[in-house]
């Protein structure tokens, strides 16, 4: 069975012996884990922020992905204490929306937890691969890109590694990769893309300005494995006057990771956002009033 992971780019033949299991179609699972850290100028202790879940997507065709999060659990170490939420965004359903260059963006119902907005637009944003799938044969090119702090001068670093073996048959996996503009090459072609962005707006967060130093995203898909790392590194200006003077100034770092576990049959009807309403992935930009009641 044919199956679509990102529209317009990655495709999955899945191995399916009993067809009636497979009647809601197919459920991929992601494992999701995003990690932010902030050091203060001064001598104050680092705060650190980990949010663990599971990523629940089903295709909707003919160019979206119907996810949700499940299993979701936030750690925060601040003061040398550690706090755990079991409950943030659980069940939180949303739609990442594609065209045929990249991710378009998200759609999602009014919420009031903004925070909730933030971190769907970080995980959509995972899955903006390339915009020009024509240059995917490419060794490197440059191309601007949507992300979450606006249009980015995108530097691409593409290589194909062959394997020896074919990994399919090797390790018995019940599920196939394809990446669709190279679906003629080798099938145990791994591909590897690094995504280093210059040039990017700055943004306001935390209360305050942050600005852009290394934010790269590593990208790698063989026959068996989908994962996606993305790297920035910052630096937060605060703006209220409450700030001591000796934390003008920190250091901030977020890591974002995500990888295909598995696929498995859906085991009901793809539900719908009745009131769903389209956002960009920029988090800087301001979105309906509806989200803020």
């Amino acid at each position: 069975m044919n199956v679509v992971l990102i529209p317009f780019f990655l495709a999955a033949n899945v191995v399916v012996n009993d067809t009636s299991k497979w009647t809601f179609g197919p459920e991929y699972l992601y494992d999701m884990n995003i990690t932010v850290i902030a050091k203060p100028s001064s001598h104050k202790p680092i705060q650190h922020y980990e949010l663990i879940s599971t990523i629940k997507c089903r295709p909707k065709m003919p160019d979206s992905l119907f996810c949700y999060c499940s299993n979701s659990t936030s750690v925060a170490l601040l003061k040398n204490r550690n706090i755990t939420d079991q409950e943030i965004m659980t069940e939180q359903m949303f739609e990442i929306k594609f065209n045929e260059y990249s991710v378009e963006g998200l759609v999602i119902e009014p919420s009031s937890d903004m925070d909730v907005v933030t971190i769907l637009r970080k995980i959509a944003s995972q899955f903006n691969v390339v915009v020009n799938r024509d240059q995917i044969i490419s060794s490197h090119f440059i191309a601007r890109e949507n992300s979450t702090i606006g249009d980015c001068a995108t530097m691409y670093v593409i290589t194909h590694e062959e394997s020896e073996t074919d990994t399919l048959e090797e390790e018995e996996d019940d599920f196939r990769l394809v990446v669709l503009p190279l679906s003629d090459e080798n099938s145990g072609t791994t591909l590897s893309i690094e995504k280093s962005r210059m040039e990017c707006k700055s943004l306001d967060a935390f209360s305050g300005r942050l600005t852009m130093g290394r934010y790269v995203t590593k990208i790698q898909i063989s026959s068996d494995k989908f994962e996606t790392f993305t790297e920035f590194d910052g630096k937060v200006h605060p703006l209220s006057p409450e700030i001591e003077s000796g934390d003008r100034v920190f250091s901030y770092k977020e890591i974002i990771q995500i990888s295909l576990n598995s696929i498995k049959p859906a085991q009901n009807e793809l539900p719908t956002l009745p009131y769903g309403e389209l956002i960009d992935l920029n988090i800087a930009n301001e979105i309906s009033n509806n989200f803020m009641n």
